[in-house]
């Protein structure tokens, strides 16, 4: 655990001194070369052959629609690089989903609203824990020194820009 402590504290003072630099341009750099690093992963956790690994088919699908990841980069007093997954356009339950867990309507009505359905939140039928967690898991590697190359290259640009 001691790299990843090491690497949000490089990307906290890589960040600061692009900052103090007022390298804009590098800055934007760094950020798209992280965001490249990450799109694999996104790619695969919301495709549809990935999900229905995880999950009933037809929901794969719905949910590989909706789906959107994004990386989002912290430079804070907790600085570090992380990966969302969110429904675009409803609310799932990204996390429960992560979880083998699927929230469906016991009775859903057409005369009522689905805030006014009964829900169960516990179904787990078809379902297999780890769609998210699993591909950041396996991928992570990968990324983590995707990221760090990426944070070399602009440290050593900075330096040579540097009088």
């Amino acid at each position: 655990m001691a790299g990843l402590a090491d690497g949000a504290e490089q990307f906290a003072a890589l960040s600061r001194r692009l900052k103090e630099a007022g390298e804009a341009g590098l800055r934007r750099q760094l950020y798209s070369a992280i965001n490249k690093a990450a799109e694999p992963i996104a790619e695969k956790i919301t495709s549809v052959e990935h999900l229905k690994r995880y999950m009933p088919d037809r929901y794969a699908e719905v949910l590989a629609e909706d789906m959107a990841c994004t990386v989002s980069k912290l430079t804070g007093q907790n600085p570090g690089i992380s990966m969302r997954a969110r429904s675009r356009t409803r609310k799932r339950k990204v996390q429960w989903l992560d979880q083998g867990f699927i929230n469906h309507p016991v009775f859903g009505r057409p005369d009522q609203t689905r805030r006014e359905w009964t829900w169960w939140n516990a179904q787990m039928r078809g379902m297999k824990p780890g769609f998210f967690s699993d591909a950041t898991r396996d991928a992570a590697p990968e990324v983590r020194a995707a990221i760090l190359e990426a944070m070399a290259t602009t440290a050593r640009k900075i330096q040579g820009r540097q009088p």
